[in-house]
C-alpha cells in the first residue's frame, strides 16, 4: 500500500488545535499545532472530449540538407569593348595618382616634423650645456668657502 501512488485530491484539512492556556500576565497563549490531513477522496470520472479546434500555425522548417553537386560551367561570356573599359581605367589611374601624391605629402610632413624636433633638441642641449658650464664655474668658488670640516667627537670608536 505504501508503494502505491495516490491519485486525486487529498481530503480537507483537519481542525486546528486548541488555543494554549493563558500566560502569567493573562495573555492568551499561542494556538496549538494543526491537525493531520484527511484521507484523499475517490478518483473522479474522466470528462467528455472537447470539440475539435482549428489547426495551429505551421511549424518551423527542419534542418537544411547538404548542397547538391555543382553544375557544369556555362559558355564563356563576351569581353567588354575597349570603349567600355577606358573610363574605368581612367578612374583607376587617377585614384592611383591621388594616392601617390598623398603619400608623398605625408612623407614630406613627417620629414619636416622630424627635422623640427631635431632642431629643438639641439637647441635644448646647447642651452643645457651652457647652463652647466656657468654653474660649474660658480659652484667651484662657492663650494670652497662654505665647506666645513666634520669633527669626530669619539675618535676611539672610529679607530676600532
Amino acid at each position: 500500500m505504501a508503494d502505491e501512488i495516490r491519485q486525486g485530491r487529498q481530503g480537507p484539512q483537519g481542525p486546528r488545535g486548541e488555543p494554549g492556556r493563558p500566560g502569567p500576565q493573562g495573555h492568551p497563549g499561542r494556538p496549538g499545532l494543526e491537525g493531520p490531513r484527511g484521507k484523499p477522496g475517490p478518483q473522479g470520472k474522466v470528462g467528455p472530449q472537447g470539440p475539435r479546434g482549428e489547426a495551429g500555425p505551421q511549424g518551423k522548417p527542419g534542418v537544411k540538407g547538404e548542397a547538391g553537386p555543382r553544375g557544369e560551367a556555362g559558355p564563356p561570356g563576351q569581353l567588354p569593348s575597349i570603349e567600355q573599359v577606358m573610363p574605368w581605367l581612367h578612374l583607376l589611374f587617377d585614384a592611383w595618382e591621388d594616392y601617390k601624391r598623398l603619400r608623398e605629402f605625408e612623407a614630406a610632413e613627417l620629414e619636416a616634423a622630424e627635422r623640427q624636433a631635431a632642431e629643438r633638441l639641439a637647441i635644448a642641449q646647447a642651452a643645457l650645456e651652457a647652463d652647466e658650464d656657468e654653474n660649474d664655474e660658480a659652484s667651484d668658488d662657492e663650494d670652497d668657502d662654505h665647506k666645513k670640516k666634520k669633527k669626530h667627537k669619539d675618535k676611539d670608536k672610529h679607530k676600532k
